[in-house]
């Protein structure tokens, strides 16, 4: 498969659609509006990762994990574009994926469409109510067509898991049946012309599939974007956004380049319309700072959230064998076949009151999670475990396997016994979402007190028992933690409605301008799980997915474009792999001045009284390490902005800049030069162009650390050096801000530690042999 990403050092000024986040409603709108034609631009704050990327082990899932603690702590531990995200220290724990494809790429993949009385509630707008046979079952169709949901193949091997979730529907007496899956089980060629292997059955799902065999969005609808001339950037958080005239402006933070380190100002990007698609929590959370810092918006925002009644439970240590843990990083023809995560469910929304009803599933822990699961709920099942079962053989029987487990691992005793049960129901959804300190904080008092979790309980143990195991509760969900929930399918937040006062978005996903009326932003979308005014009572991926498409359709339909649908052959066979890179973020700081006939150093003389500061924060990189050797200029691309209040009182945006790193090019002879090449813009859209040298040579005294730290600048009024000069100066880098800046080193797209080094010594001695060549070599 293609890498779809570029770095984010290539972002333009200015796009026609900035769509913000890759998870289902962000995929689909990028595919659809491509295809109408439109300038895409796609901004994901995690990494792209690839087949064979994903986790395996416990230390590799540690590495991808990030948890955000009570927001006004600020403590978040971890990988900040981790591709597991946690958010903790509010009522509700909510779990989501962070990565290109969003939270498809870890959720278990279940297709399923809600029961039909869901779309009957008020809390709907009246026109998507009015077009639930229309628009909005076209867009299910096409989901469907893109996302390839199917159930479990009766051909297929048979599953330990799924046989013991059928016998605890037979003690429940719920519908028994295998739910339609987003997973390939035959290889071939997907809708997007991505070719797919077959699922191996390794039970992963929910820590990314190594197979390739998961329809995830990374499989289909962002390739179809990428296809039709979307450009897609990964490590880019957006943090706010406001308007700007006829336009929006987007201010983001490049993630993972070092430059919260330099206190950096945040960067931005501007276009004619926004669609958010950032997730229930990162959607909430843009718009929440959006409206602190002025943009006006209805006072519903982060209001109607919802967990979607989900419930995680466990049926441990049972009497039949489950087979519920993946294979991680073991062989898979070493162990039996575990399935995908779900395989199959207990239907039970079929209640007189719809409110009442829910759907049991059976999942898997994934293999990356199966040793330090085994620990938790071994210790769980003695604590607070209910064991559904007695008698003194049946007790004896229990800890053997319980022993068994310890000693040989999560593939055998007590957690090759193991049902995972995972359930949605409804919950009252009166949840909200808060901004505190800089992150959404879940208010929900005694959320996990509401009946329908009593009733998904005692569910739950009911079906434990038909299988002689100890039920085990999400050690969460108890007293000593005040019920908390734990959320996978988090909904709300930004719902739709008729009006301000009822919701925030509008049925076609537009957002209310203000706190009242029907008046609508425009240019500015969300399409995401966060528009879902009420939970759905089963897995929300299909029902985001078909909500995406009806409002991606009608805004075409409003603009009047026309979304081409027509079917694609197959894509284009994988580049090769990306070559290695060397990124790093600086920082250097001085005076300029209009006196540009003076030499370089009077013109920044600090003490002039006509002198303004002037300062860059810049990450820089060389995309291909060996072609930068190669080449006579040793070009290295240069991202960032710069502070100087006499060309804007707000940061200008680097846009392209170039480093010719120890070029012999306009040198003096027996000499190297450094030369900072940087068009600005401006947001009023003012351009500006700063050509600067360091000049590297050997002079007489000690000067190799004033000639590596001062850079001689000249400031052009215009796209380039051909506009008049209007300032000059130089600038500086202090001991500190380098050793500051050594931290900000990285290799990119190392295959192992070993190779990371080497590249990192190889662009040591580049750099470093040049300045001995010049300053040493040559005095000796």
């Amino acid at each position: 498969m293609r890498r779809l990403s570029s770095p984010w050092s290539e972002l333009q000024a200015h796009y026609s659609v900035v769509v913000v986040g890759s998870g289902y409603g962000g995929a689909i709108s990028a595919s659809r509006l491509s295809r109408a034609g439109q300038e895409v631009c796609v901004l994901e704050r995690g990494r792209e990762l690839l087949p064979g990327d994903y986790p395996r082990t416990e230390s590799e899932f540690f590495k991808e994990l990030q948890v955000h603690f009570d927001p006004e702590s600020g403590l978040d531990v971890g990988n900040p574009t981790g591709l597991f995200e946690v958010h903790r220290g509010g009522d509700v724990s909510v779990v989501n994926g962070c990565g290109l494809g969003g939270t498809s790429l870890i959720n278990a993949s279940v297709a399923l469409r809600p029961d039909p009385r869901v779309f009957l509630d008020t809390r709907w707008p009246q026109a998507l109510r009015d077009d639930v046979d229309a628009l909005l079952e076209d867009g299910f169709a096409w989901a469907e067509h893109m996302l390839r949901p199917m159930p479990y193949p009766e051909s297929a091997p048979p599953l330990a898991t799924l046989h013991a979730l059928e016998r605890a529907a037979k003690k429940l007496g719920g519908t028994f049946r295998r739910p339609p899956l987003a997973v390939t089980f035959e290889p071939g060629i997907n809708a997007a012309g991505v070719r797919q292997p077959g699922c191996s059955l390794c039970g992963d799902c929910m820590t990314g599939c190594n197979v390739g065999a998961k329809n995830s969005v990374l499989m289909n609808y962002l390739p179809d974007a990428a296809r039709h001339g979307a450009k897609i950037f990964t490590e880019v958080g957006v943090r706010y956004l406001a308007r700007d005239g006829g336009r929006w402006r987007v201010y983001y933070r490049p993630m993972n380049a070092g430059r919260e380190h330099f206190d950096a100002p945040d960067l931005w990007v501007t276009a004619d319309r926004v669609i958010l698609a950032a997730g229930t929590v990162g959607t909430t959370e843009i718009l929440l700072r959006s409206k602190a810092l002025g943009l006006p918006l209805s006072e519903q925002l982060g209001r109607r959230f919802s967990n979607n009644g989900d419930v995680m439970a466990f049926g441990y240590n049972t009497d039949v064998t489950i087979n519920g843990v993946g294979h991680g990083a073991q062989p898979h023809d070493t162990l039996e076949p575990v399935g995908p995560t779900i395989s199959g469910i207990i239907d039970d929304r079929a209640t007189p009151h719809q409110e009442d009803g829910m759907v049991i599933e059976n999942g898997v822990i994934p293999g990356a999670l199966a040793r330090p699961v085994t620990a938790l709920l071994a210790a769980a099942s003695i604590l607070s475990g209910d064991d559904t079962d007695r008698g003194i053989k049946d007790r004896m029987e229990e800890m053997a396997r319980m022993a068994e487990s310890a000693l040989r691992g999560p593939y055998f005793g007590a957690m090759r016994n193991t049902q995972t049960f995972l359930v949605m129901s409804h919950d009252d959804g009166k949840g909200e979402m808060r901004l505190a300190g800089d992150r959404v904080r879940v208010y929900w008092p005694d959320a996990g007190l509401q009946p329908v979790f009593t009733r998904v309980d005692e569910r739950l143990r009911r079906a434990t028992e038909a299988l002689g195991g100890t039920f085990v509760r999400n050690p969460l969900w108890s007293k000593l933690t005040g019920h908390e929930l734990l959320c996978t399918h988090p909904l709300g937040g930004c719902a739709m409605a008729e009006r301000a006062e009822e919701g925030v978005v509008d049925d076609e996903g537009r957002l209310f301008a203000g706190e009242s009326g029907t008046g609508v932003h425009d240019g500015l979308y969300v399409s995401d799980g966060s528009v879902i005014p009420r939970p759905l009572g089963t897995n929300p991926l299909l029902t985001i997915s078909a909500v995406a498409e009806r409002c991606v359709a009608l805004m075409a339909r409003r603009h009047g474009w026309t979304v081409d649908y027509s079917p694609v052959s197959e894509a284009p066979a994988p580049l090769p792999s990306r070559p290695l890179s060397v990124q790093f973020t600086e920082t250097m700081y001085g005076y300029i001045s209009g006196a540009v006939e003076e030499d370089f150093l009077r013109a920044g003389d600090p003490e002039r009284l006509d002198t303004s500061p002037f300062r860059f924060i810049l990450t820089v990189e060389a995309s291909d390490l060996e072609a930068v050797f190669a080449h006579p200029l040793h070009p290295l691309s240069m991202s960032g902005c710069v502070q100087a209040p006499v060309l804007s009182s707000r940061p200008l945006t680097v846009e392209g800049g170039v480093l010719h790193l120890m070029t012999k090019d306009l040198a003096r002879a027996g000499g190297r030069r450094m030369r900072y090449q940087l068009p600005l813009v401006s947001e009023s859209g003012e351009r500006f162009f700063m050509d600067g040298y360091k000049d590297v040579h050997d002079d007489a005294g000690l000067d190799l650390w004033v000639d590596t730290t001062r850079l001689l600048v000249s400031v052009y009024r215009g796209a380039d050096a051909s506009g008049p000069c209007v300032y000059r100066g130089f600038l500086r880098l202090n001991a500190k801000d380098f050793t500051v800046q050594l931290s900000t080193l990285r290799v990119l797209y190392a295959r192992d530690s070993a190779q990371r080094l080497a590249a990192l010594a190889r662009f040591g001695r580049f750099f470093f042999g040049t300045l001995f060549d010049t300053y040493v070599r040559k005095a000796a």
